[in-house]
């Protein structure tokens, strides 16, 4: 085996290269090698590559992908080589208090692949290899003839995050609505459908977006062009949405949902923010009495449901992707991903 590999690694904000670098090996006997076979570029790698994540220079990016296990330690014992596998993208230890209570995303020893030092200084799987630590509770095996690989990949990550945010949060006949219709906002929708939504309702300004958002029987709302808080009044009987997504992670979508949820419903943010502080109309929140859902996903306490969904047909988030590349053309990818013209780009490291 080669002792390099191809990765696309993050040399400066808005500076990505695809670079010889050298192939990672196993270091713990939990561990196990994977030879990636796709990756995608998800909201998140924005925050490095946009600088609002400070980041050192240098690091492999990239927390979506499978493949197959190319090596196992010692001490795995629920997957071997050979065995195709998908990733969480959050690494936990299974075993201190939060772990223990079901929280795996605020485990104070969380990881979080291809985000630098900042989460844990773990190599990203935009890249020939990588290396998966505490394989067991971190990878699932991919059943053969399950779903698509892209169904299968976005479990790793987007739908399962999307999925969190409404499954914590609302109960069967709620309205929800969702504010942004991007990877892990159209996931939402297709998660607040199959958990018993009466009504599922998508804000966005981007019409391509929103048209998907409609395909998945969300009425969609073009924040550019009508008010959504009215529409949600109109929607709800003037009491507004049971429960409100995040799913921007940006101080102006913050807001908008808040004025979306009704007093005693919910808000949940699986938007990522980096700030110390946003303004917010935090007066409403209180006289509202808004229960508030956030922080990283905790995916490996849900992975199984999306996974066993996604074999049932119920949840296809791989009819999201738009477009194919190389991760040749991963510096393009990033640019198309950025400017929003990619809802999402799902990479071929061997290519």
């Amino acid at each position: 085996m080669p002792e390099t590999m191809r990765a696309a690694v993050l040399r400066a904000p808005h500076r990505v290269e695809v670079m010889e670098v050298p192939r990672p090996v196993i270091a713990n006997p939990t561990d196990i090698l994977v030879r990636v076979e796709r990756t995608a570029i998800c909201g998140t790698d924005l925050h490095p590559y946009e600088g609002r994540l400070e980041a050192e220079p240098d690091i492999i990016l990239g927390h979506e992908f499978l493949g197959a296990v190319e090596a196992a330690g010692d001490a795995v014992t629920q997957m071997s080589t050979g065995d195709r596998v998908v990733s969480s993208c959050v690494v936990s230890c299974g075993a201190c208090y939060q772990c223990r209570r079901h929280q795996p995303g605020n485990c104070a020893g969380s990881r979080i692949f291809g985000l630098g030092l900042a989460l844990g200084d773990l190599d990203g799987g935009q890249a020939e290899y990588v290396v998966i630590p505490n394989a067991d509770l971190t990878a699932r095996i991919i059943p053969d003839g399950a779903a698509s690989d892209d169904d299968i990949l976005f479990a790793g990550d987007i739908m399962t995050t999307g999925y969190e945010a409404v499954a914590r949060a609302m109960r069967p006949g709620d309205t929800v609505a969702i504010v942004g219709a991007g990877p892990v906002g159209l996931c939402a929708a297709m998660a607040a459908t199959v958990l018993g939504a009466a009504q599922v309702v998508v804000v966005d300004k981007i019409d391509t977006r929103l048209k998907e958002a409609e395909s998945l029987g969300a009425l969609a709302i073009n924040a550019s062009e009508d008010d959504p808080a009215d529409a949600v009044l109109d929607l709800t009987g003037w009491r507004g949405a049971d429960v409100v997504v995040d799913a921007v992670g940006h101080e102006s979508a913050l807001v908008s949902a808040i004025s979306l949820v009704r007093a005693g419903g919910a808000l949940s943010i699986p938007g990522v923010y980096t700030e110390e502080s946003v303004s917010i109309p935090f007066g409403e929140l209180y006289l509202k009495g808004v229960t508030l859902h956030m922080g990283v996903a905790h995916i490996t306490e849900y992975i199984d449901e999306v996974l066993a969904l996604s074999a049932a047909g119920k949840l296809d988030p791989g009819r999201i992707v738009s477009h194919r590349m190389g991760l040749s053309e991963a510096a393009d990818a990033y640019r198309l991903f950025e400017a929003r013209e990619a809802t999402k780009i799902v990479l071929d490291p061997w290519v």
